[in-house]
Order: C-alpha cells, then structure tokens, then sequence
C-alpha cells in the first residue's frame, strides 16, 4: 500500500487508512479508494499415480526453486483456462481432467504482491511431451511423499493439502 502516494483518479496525495487486514489507500480529495486485494493466480498439481511434476524457475522471484505450473490470471480467462494457457506456455502440454483443489494465500516472491492461487490436481494427456519454455531450466517427477519445497506459499500448501487428502504423506 505505501505505493501508492497520489491518486490515480485525480493525482492528490493519499492517504493509508484502516489497520490490520483492513489497511487501504484513500484519497481525501475525490474518494478514491485501493484495498490491498490479492492477485488471482493457479496452482497446477500435475500428477501421475503418486508422483507430481515440478519445474524448477529459471528466473526471479525465487530463481533454481521448485514449482508448479500455473501463473496470474488475465481480466478475459477463469481459473481453468489460465491454468490450460500456462500448461500449454510453461511445458508444451494441454493439462487434463482439472479438479478444483482449494484456494490459498501466498506473496510473490520478494515483490511484496500478495496472490490468492486457485489449486488444481490435474493430469498429462497419454503419451505427453514435456517441452519447457525459456520459465523453467528443468523438470521432474518426485514422489508426493518425497517431494523438494516448493518456492511459494500458495504452491506448497496445496501439494500439502492435496498429499494429505490422498493418504500419500
């Protein structure tokens, strides 16, 4: 919030208001009015029996950590058709048979953009070919049970969720 020093509606200065979770930037001069809500993004738990397909970022934030597919939503799509768009950007590969998994809070990095990902188990059509975009340096299919952590909230506490729903922990 503290970005956000001058209106964008009539350029006066703001203000922050509010405390806690209610903090938000109001302008005094036209009553413009910016809450600190979270960007929507998805989740991809890619998985195949008791295996789940992680990539690993090429690029910041959290640049060499584990992760899964998915991304920010744009104003045009749902939550399913980001997630097919990112499967089919991030590995070469149209994800299948998605099922809704939770939604969970998580920060971007060292942004400071705070995101709501929209989880989804789903799967690889028979016989799929992993091609990575210049995203990710390399992929890998780890147990549920044994998996590396992942590089953000939203990510790990879905893959968490979802192993101990499965019994896989």
């Amino acid at each position: 919030m503290k970005d956000w020093t001058f209106c964008p509606r009539c350029g006066d200065r703001t203000r922050i208001a509010g405390d806690g979770e209610d903090t938000h930037a109001e302008c005094p001069a036209c009553g413009f009015t910016k809450y600190d809500n979270p960007l929507p993004t998805t989740v991809g738990l890619i998985v195949d029996g008791d295996r789940i397909l992680l990539l690993r970022r090429a690029h910041e934030p959290r640049k060499g950590e584990w992760d899964t597919v998915g991304g920010f939503l744009s104003g045009a799509e749902t939550a399913e058709q980001n997630l097919v768009r990112e499967g089919l950007e991030e590995i070469g590969c149209e994800l299948r048979n998605l099922r809704f998994a939770g939604s969970y809070p998580s920060v971007y990095g060292e942004t400071g953009l705070k995101t709501i990902g929209l989880a989804f188990v789903c799967e690889l059509p028979p016989g799929a070919e992993i091609v990575l975009s210049e995203e990710n340096s390399e992929y890998a299919w780890f147990p549920l049970a044994d998996r590396p952590p992942l590089a953000f909230a939203d990510c790990e506490a879905a893959a968490t969720a979802f192993t101990s729903r499965t019994g896989s922990a």
